[in-house]
């Protein structure tokens, strides 16, 4: 993988590199230097930069993980050289498990990788329940993992679209509450005990019977949403955990429909949207 950065300043190489958080570890190098070029020719750390030059590092491969590679469908809607970002349908699990270790949509990235040489572990910057669709976002090293850590609670904004059960009495709140497993069992519930977690809704369109939600997260954990609209007793439609009640969808209506966020290596502002599952559109004409 190769990191081209805008220099905005005189520096050496070696202080650039301090000031990127780029550790040293994951350059290539030959014998006698590190992989770094500026304007075609390898440079040394001790060498230095002027605004406006291009700083190229070559940087180590990764080991892929053992996980076996699937022809399955991939809908990519954005990738560059250190990001890929697919919709995930409905009813399809992230990754595989001991009972499941096909058809996932980690099978078809490695698929995806391979059939590309793109030499990398599967670094998900969020992840989905199974029955839920839309974005999940993939960087294609550690190094971009760490560069985007500190950011996922208000720098990177996942935007979800939501059918839920009834008429939502208040039309805009944060729901600011923790979340815990239910005892002896894997599904959740508003608890003290539990972990802090935030989920912001707007109501964006009403019907009789139901309406849609406009929701953005911050500390996203497994069933947030789910839990926090039943908690007040909006559940999402086709929830067949936390929604009592039964209609002709074979799926949950929850889709994270964009992503808004900086660029780690360019620094460019990008959002990355998807369109509205047909399933939405054709549940409001039953």
């Amino acid at each position: 993988m190769e990191l081209i950065y805008k220099v905005k300043k005189p520096e050496t190489i070696q202080r650039f590199i301090k000031e990127n958080h780029i550790p040293t570890s994951i350059l290539e190098r030959d014998e006698k230097y590190y992989k770094i070029f500026v304007n075609n020719k390898i440079k040394s750390r001790k060498d230095t930069v002027k605004k406006g030059d291009k700083i190229h590092f070559h940087i180590k491969d990764e080991d892929m993980e053992k996980i076996e590679a699937q022809d399955l469908p991939l809908d990519i809607v954005y990738e560059d050289e250190q990001i890929l970002i697919v919709n995930k349908p409905a009813n399809m699990r992230m990754m595989i498990s001991k009972k499941h270790q096909k058809d996932t949509l980690a099978n078809a990235i490695i698929h995806h990788y391979k059939n590309n040489d793109i030499h990398s572990k599967l670094h998900f910057i969020n992840r989905l329940d199974t029955d839920t669709s839309g974005i999940v976002m993939l960087v294609k090293h550690k190094f971009i993992k760490f560069l985007l850590s500190d950011k996922l609670d208000n720098e990177v904004v996942f935007k979800y679209k939501a059918i839920v059960d009834g008429e939502v009495p208040v039309k805009k709140f944060n729901i600011c509450l923790p979340i815990a497993k239910q005892k002896d069992s894997s599904l959740r519930e508003v608890s003290e005990a539990g972990k802090d977690c935030e989920t912001k809704y707007k109501v964006a369109k009403e019907w009789k019977s139901f309406s849609m939600l406009d929701i953005e997260v911050k500390n996203k954990i497994t069933h947030q949403i789910k839990v926090h609209l039943a908690h007040f007793d909006f559940p999402i439609v086709g929830d067949r955990y936390y929604n009592q009640n039964k209609y002709a969808v074979k799926r949950l209506l929850l889709h994270n429909l964009q992503v808004e966020f900086k660029h780690p290596i360019t620094e460019e502002m990008l959002t990355i949207k998807t369109d509205l599952p047909k399933d939405f559109e054709d549940f409001t004409k039953i």
